[in-house]
């Protein structure tokens, strides 16, 4: 069920102005980064479509649970408005904050930067994050501080790490957000549905180690799956030899020997397969979660992270999941606003153009929903 709630409001335990009936309504998210709806609902004979609104909230259905979303973007046609929402979360763009210098723990750092807001907002911060760093901003908007990777400033993720939980008004940035819940997959062969990308640009696959005292070779045991040795040098003069083999050996523990993945699954597209029971245990994690990935041809396993998704908010399933390697870049998370507020603003004109068109038949009391094909404007 989705329903939509007034602009002003911070509890959703009642229906508040009603529920919607929408034909479709997606929500993605990417780990650090955009956190969206998009929804299309019909001119239906109730009127529930005239409680879409600007600024109003729509809540539904996550993965984690019923979640509000601030609709930014409304686009009526002759078929049916199509809106675009924001995380609640996202509010927080509209604020700024005064410049900020802090060391010290995470969870001080939180409380230092909701401290700069220009005004109060509801929103709840915490971290179980254990370690010290800084936060050193200079006036921007709270998501900025949170996220940005401005050279030119040290925002909360730069200094301390994190990845968020974004809970209704709660803000919560953990060291990592999911779990390994023991899914593991396995591909050697290409699957309608299943997108594999394996990058070997950055793999090492023999390191040479120069120290103070000397020098050393640390070979992968994955040498053989190249056609040469990928070399890569680590050299530190104040370091001993031991010392630097030890990092070397971490990086190798790591993964350098291996391609990084990225692996997207359209479980629409792998329901048509006979596979599909093998890549079903997607459907059970979560954003942030680590899952193994086993490459039976090149006889490796690693883990790559669930880092974005896409869900049906009416079917509540996904339509797919992306695993990877790597964090989406914090930039999304910033500029996703910057461009939601350009959406908004070109889109008022065209919307109030259409409204007023659909406002005449509704007032045609002979005929008042049925706006045909033959009426809608090139």
């Amino acid at each position: 069920m989705i329903t939509i709630h007034e602009k002003t409001a911070q509890a959703f335990d009642t229906i508040g102005l009603g529920t919607l009936v929408p034909g479709s309504c997606i929500v993605t998210e990417e780990l650090n980064g955009a956190y969206e709806l998009e929804l299309k609902h019909p001119y239906d004979d109730g009127g529930k479509w005239k409680r879409i609104e600007r600024g109003r909230i729509l809540y539904a259905s996550t993965p984690r649970g019923m979640q509000p979303f601030r609709i930014y973007y409304v686009k009526p046609t002759m078929k049916e408005i199509a809106v675009n929402a924001r995380h609640i979360f996202y509010d927080l763009l509209d604020n700024q904050c005064e410049p900020i210098s802090h060391s010290g723990t995470a969870g001080a750092a939180l409380a230092a930067l909701q401290a700069a807001f220009a005004y109060p907002m509801p929103f709840s911060f915490d971290t179980d994050i254990s370690l010290t760093g800084t936060l050193t901003t200079g006036r921007m908007n709270p998501v900025q501080a949170l996220l940005s990777d401005d050279d030119e400033a040290t925002s909360f993720v730069k200094g301390y790490g994190g990845e968020l939980l974004r809970d209704g008004f709660r803000v919560s940035v953990k060291a990592a957000l999911g779990q390994d819940r023991g899914v593991s997959i396995r591909y050697g062969k290409n699957l309608v549905g299943l997108e594999v990308t394996e990058d070997e640009s950055d793999v090492k696959t023999r390191i040479i180690c120069y120290g103070k005292n000397g020098s050393v070779t640390l070979e992968s045991p994955h040498l053989g799956n190249y056609i040469y040795p990928k070399i890569y040098t680590l050299e530190d003069e104040n370091k001993t030899l031991s010392e630097v083999q030890e990092e070397a050996q971490a990086l190798l523990d790591g993964g350098c020997d291996i391609p990084s993945i990225n692996i997207k699954v359209d479980f629409v597209a792998l329901e048509k397969t006979v596979e599909y029971r093998e890549y079903a245990v997607l459907e059970e994690v979560f954003l942030g979660d680590m899952v193994t990935v086993i490459n039976t041809r090149m006889g490796f396993r690693k883990q790559a992270k669930v880092i974005s998704y896409e869900w049906d908010c009416l079917l509540e399933q996904y339509n797919d999941v992306e695993l990877g390697d790597f964090i989406p870049t914090l930039a999304a998370a910033v500029t996703s606003g910057v461009k939601s507020g350009s959406l908004a603003s070109s889109a008022y004109i065209n919307a109030a153009s259409v409204m007023t068109l659909l406002q005449q038949h509704l007032n045609d009391f002979e005929n008042p929903h049925h706006v045909t094909a033959a009426q809608v404007q090139s």
